[in-house]
């Protein structure tokens, strides 16, 4: 766990050293760079399936994809709403319900993303935003799953699998936090935000601010950054529970 913890930390240096235009130029070399990009690149592909899952959710055929004119990557939707394919994907959330019975935690989850769906569907300014805060969502939520497998030892490789999932947690939580302060700070790299793929504010905290304006940007980003720290949280208290467990029960 420590050695994937400072890995993932020299892995995001190149990151945080063009994010916030640092004079690290030893970060600058062929190993460095090729990690902090293949993470980078991982990351955006997570943020698409987060855009591309929910955007089926409500009814949007959507299909991911890497932009690599711009960088980045985008979710393209095929069509316009079609409730006929959002009732079908709650319908599908029913049916994982009733099969997991012996899971209470995963039907609740799943029960409160039905509700979700349906609470939300018929609103266009509510179910965009849900869409886009997905993407970023995304990230974080991977990571959680990531160290949660390497805390509680569920790598049915070894070490070695186990030294990737802290890696890749790790990774893509610190690389989520400095994005997200980064953007907090208003300097040169929140006006790239705003300026990205050759428009104005169509990222995603953008649009969401211009959805929900007494939420705002800032607001937003918070909302990101608390769940990052949540999908850091969470991991940690269920490993601490495993050991606990383990503990007394010898």
């Amino acid at each position: 766990m420590t050695a994937g913890f400072l890995t993932a930390i020299l892995i995001n240096l190149p990151f945080y050293h063009h994010i916030h235009d640092k004079d690290w130029f030893w970060t600058e070399n062929l190993l460095m760079g090729l990690a902090s990009a293949s993470l980078a690149y991982m990351a955006v592909f997570f943020h698409e399936l987060g855009h591309t899952l929910f955007a089926w959710f409500y009814g949007y055929v959507t299909l991911p994809m890497f932009d690599f004119s711009h960088g980045g990557g985008v979710a393209y939707a095929l069509t316009g709403q079609s409730y006929f394919l959002m009732f079908a994907c709650i319908g599908g959330i029913g049916y994982l319900v009733y099969l997991l019975h012996e899971f209470r935690g995963l039907q609740m989850m799943l029960g409160l993303l039905a509700v979700l769906i349906l609470a939300t569907g018929f609103s266009d300014p509510w179910h965009d935003s849900v869409i886009r805060f997905a993407g970023p969502a995304a990230e974080p939520l991977f990571a959680a799953f990531f160290l949660t497998r390497a805390f509680l030892d569920l790598a049915p490789r070894g070490d070695g699998e186990r030294f990737l999932n802290a890696v890749f947690g790790f990774g893509f939580l610190f690389q989520s936090l400095i994005e997200a302060f980064a953007l907090l700070d208003g300097g040169v790299f929140r006006d790239v935000y705003y300026a990205q793929k050759g428009g104005h504010g169509i990222g995603d905290f953008d649009m969401i601010a211009r959805n929900f304006p007494a939420l705002g940007f800032d607001g937003a980003v918070k909302l990101w950054i608390a769940l990052c720290f949540l999908c850091l949280i969470v991991p940690f208290c269920l490993y601490l529970y495993d050991r606990l467990t383990a503990y007394y029960s010898d």
